[in-house]
C-alpha cells in the first residue's frame, strides 16, 4: 500500500474533491478575500499620500476626509474578513462530515482480516487525531493560501508602482525566508508524520489494557503495564517534541529576516530621500508594504507545518479508506429468496495464513432442517467452519453450497440475511434492552420481542428490571452478567427468524438450571431449520442429526451420539473426560 504521506500532491488532490463540492461557497470566499486584500493594499499607499500631500501642506480639511476613509476600508476589510472566516468554518465541516461518512462506511465494507491485523486503538486514531488534523489545517489553509497569494502580487505591483528600487530591496528577502520554509518545513512534516505513528499507536496500546484492565489486575500485572506504557508515552512525546520544535522554529527565524529587511530598507529609503528619490511617505508606506509583503510569506511557514501534519493525517485516513474489501459480491451474484437449508462443503481448506492451512480438505453435507454439532479441542477449526459459511472469510480451496448455489455467487448481504449467530462473546450495543434485541429485526413488534425472550428464557430476569425492557445498557453490556448478555443475544437471534441457524457456544455462559430452559428454547428454534452447533458440553448436542469431530484442521469422526460412542474413539475419549 503506497504511503499518502509520501505523496502529499495526490493527497491535496483528493481531499479537493472533498472540497469542490462546495464551489460556490469556495468562490464566494475568494471574492470575499480579493475585496479584503484590496482594502488591505490600498492603505499603505493611502497613508503615504496623506503624510506627503495632506499633512506635509497643512490640508487638514483633505486629510479628515482620508481619516474618514480609511476608517470605512478598515471596517470593509474586517467584515469581509469575518464573511470569510464564517464561510469557510461551513466549507471545512461540510468536507470533515463527507470524509468522516466516507471513512466509517469503507470500514463497515472490509472483511474480518482487515480488522485481524489493524488496532482498534490506531483506526479510532484515525477518525479523531487525524481527522482533527485535516480540521485545524483546513479552516485556515484556504482562505491563507488565497489570501497569501492575492496580497503578494497587489503588494507587488503597487511598490514596483510606488519606487521600483525599495521594491526590489523588500524582495532581496523572499530567497531567505523561501529557503527557511522549505528546510524547515521537510523536517516538520517528517516529524509530523512520526508524530502521527507513535500517537496511534499510544492510543492502541491505550484501548487495548482498558479493555482487558480485570486480565491486568488479576495479575497484578499494573506495574508491568505502567513501564510499557511509560515506554510508548515517551517515544510519543519525543518524536511530538521533535515536530514541534521544527514547527516553532519558523516563526522566530522569519522575525529575524523581516528585522534584518527592514533595517535595509530604511537604510536604502534614507539615501533615496536625500536624493529626491523617495518620499518619507513613502518609506512608511513600503514599511507597511514590507509587513505585508512577508506576512502572507510568514503566514504561509505557519500553516506549512499545520499542513504538512494535516497531510499526515490525511494519508492515513485514505490509507484506509484505499483498503480493499478482500470478500466483495461477483458482478452476476444472485439473491437467495427461498431456501430449504441444504448445506454442502466441498473439500474445503483455509487458512488465515496462505501458507498455514486451519482447514484441510473438509467435506460435509447437511440437509434441511438438521441439527449439525461441531466438537473439537480449542483451535480445532470448528468457528473457522463457521466463519467460511457466513463469507467472514472466503475459502482458498474448494465450494459451500447452499441449496445447490455455491455461495460466492450470493450476495453478501442476502446470504447473512439468511443465517442466524448466536457468538460465545456476545456484545450488547448501548442503548435500551429492547433496542438491542430487536438488532436482529427491526420491524418487529413489541409482543414479538417478548415471545422471543420467553423462547430464550430471558424474560424473567428481564421483567425484573427497574425498566424491564426499557431498561438502559450501558456500554459493551457492562451492567449484565456474562449469562444474561448470553440470554439477550439468543432472544435477538431467535427474533431474526433465520433459515439456517449457528450457535457457537451459545450456552457457554448460561448456568445448568438456565441451560435447561434455554435448550427448550432452542429446540423450538432449531425446529424445520438447518443448524450448526458448536459444543464443549457434549452433553448439550445429543440429539444433533450429526456430530463431526474436528482435530487438527479435519474431521476425524462423525456420526450420531451413540455411533461415536460405540465407536470408542476421540468423541469417546472428549465425552468421557467431563464426566469423570
Amino acid at each position: 500500500m503506497e504511503d499518502k504521506v509520501s505523496n502529499p500532491k495526490q493527497t491535496i488532490l483528493r481531499m479537493w474533491k472533498y472540497l469542490k463540492r462546495d464551489k460556490t461557497k469556495l468562490v464566494f470566499i475568494t471574492i470575499m478575500v480579493v475585496l479584503s486584500t484590496i482594502s488591505s493594499v490600498l492603505t499603505p499607499f493611502l497613508l503615504s499620500v496623506g503624510v506627503d500631500s495632506f499633512i506635509a501642506n497643512g490640508k487638514v480639511k483633505y486629510l479628515f476626509y482620508l481619516v474618514v476613509f480609511l476608517a470605512i476600508l478598515y471596517t470593509l476589510t474586517s467584515l469581509f474578513r469575518w464573511l470569510t472566516s464564517y464561510l469557510m468554518v461551513d466549507v471545512s465541516e461540510n468536507t470533515l462530515y463527507r470524509l468522516r461518512k466516507d471513512l466509517f462506511n469503507h470500514v463497515e465494507s472490509l472483511s474480518l482480516k482487515f480488522f485481524d491485523t489493524h488496532k482498534k486503538g490506531d483506526l479510532m486514531s484515525r477518525f479523531t487525531n487525524d481527522v482533527a488534523l485535516i480540521d485545524d489545517a483546513l479552516t485556515d489553509a484556504v482562505t491563507g493560501i488565497i489570501s497569501s497569494i492575492i496580497t503578494l502580487i497587489g503588494v507587488t505591483i503597487m511598490m514596483f508602482w510606488m519606487n521600483y528600487i525599495l521594491a526590489i530591496v523588500i524582495i532581496l528577502t523572499v530567497p531567505i525566508l523561501f529557503f527557511l520554509v522549505v528546510k524547515i518545513g521537510i523536517k516538520t512534516g517528517k516529524y509530523y508524520s512520526i508524530q502521527q505513528e507513535d500517537l496511534g499507536f499510544l492510543n492502541s496500546y491505550t484501548e487495548e489494557i482498558l479493555s482487558g484492565i480485570k486480565v491486568v489486575k488479576s495479575y497484578n500485572k499494573e506495574d508491568k503495564m505502567i513501564q510499557d506504557f511509560e515506554k510508548y508515552n515517551h517515544k510519543f512525546r519525543d518524536s511530538a517534541v521533535r515536530a514541534n520544535v521544527y514547527a516553532n522554529l519558523m516563526m522566530p527565524a522569519n522575525l529575524l529576516v523581516t528585522n534584518l529587511g527592514n533595517i535595509l530598507l530604511i537604510g536604502v529609503g534614507a539615501i533615496l530621500t536625500i536624493n529626491n528619490m523617495a518620499t518619507v511617505g513613502s518609506i512608511l508606506a513600503f514599511l507597511n508594504f514590507a509587513s505585508m509583503f512577508r506576512n502572507p510569506i510568514n503566514q504561509l511557514a505557519s500553516l506549512y507545518a499545520s499542513i504538512q501534519a494535516a497531510l499526515a493525517g490525511a494519508g492515513r485516513v485514505f490509507d484506509i479508506i484505499d483498503e480493499q474489501p478482500e470478500i466483495l459480491d461477483s458482478d452476476d451474484a444472485i439473491c437467495l429468496d427461498e431456501i430449504k437449508g441444504d448445506v454442502k462443503f466441498n473439500d474445503v481448506s483455509f487458512g488465515y495464513d496462505e501458507n498455514k492451512l486451519v482447514l484441510k480438505d473438509i467435506n460435509l453435507e447437511a440437509k434441511a432442517s438438521q441439527c449439525i454439532a461441531l466438537v473439537g479441542p480449542t483451535g480445532a477449526g470448528k468457528t473457522t467452519i463457521i466463519n467460511l459459511l457466513t463469507r467472514f472469510y472466503e475459502v482458498n480451496e474448494g465450494s459451500i453450497l447452499i441449496d445447490g448455489v455455491d455461495i460466492l455467487k450470493v450476495k453478501k448481504k442476502d446470504l447473512r440475511h439468511k443465517i442466524g449467530i448466536v457468538l460465545q462473546d456476545t456484545y450488547l450495543f448501548k442503548g435500551t434492552v429492547k433496542d438491542n434485541i430487536k438488532y436482529g429485526n427491526r420491524n418487529a413488534s413489541d409482543d414479538d420481542v417478548i415471545d422471543a425472550c420467553i423462547k430464550a428464557g430471558a424474560h424473567s430476569f428481564i421483567h425484573r428490571l427497574p425498566n424491564g425492557y426499557d431498561s438502559e445498557v450501558l456500554e459493551e453490556g457492562v451492567n449484565f452478567s456474562q449469562g444474561e448478555r448470553q440470554l439477550i443475544s439468543i432472544a435477538r437471534a431467535i427474533l431474526a427468524d433465520p433459515d439456517i441457524l449457528i450457535l457457537d457456544e451459545a450456552t457457554s455462559n448460561i448456568d445448568t438450571r438456565t441451560e435447561m430452559l434455554v435448550q427448550r428454547g432452542m429446540q423450538k428454534l432449531m425446529k424445520d431449520r438447518t443448524s450448526f452447533v458448536i459444543a464443549h458440553r457434549l452433553s448439550t448436542i445429543k440429539e444433533a442429526n450429526c456430530i463431526l469431530v474436528i482435530d487438527d484442521g479435519k474431521i476425524v469422526e462423525r456420526g450420531t451420539h451413540k455411533e461415536l460412542l460405540n465407536l470408542k474413539g476421540f468423541y469417546y475419549n472428549l465425552y468421557m473426560s467431563q464426566f469423570e
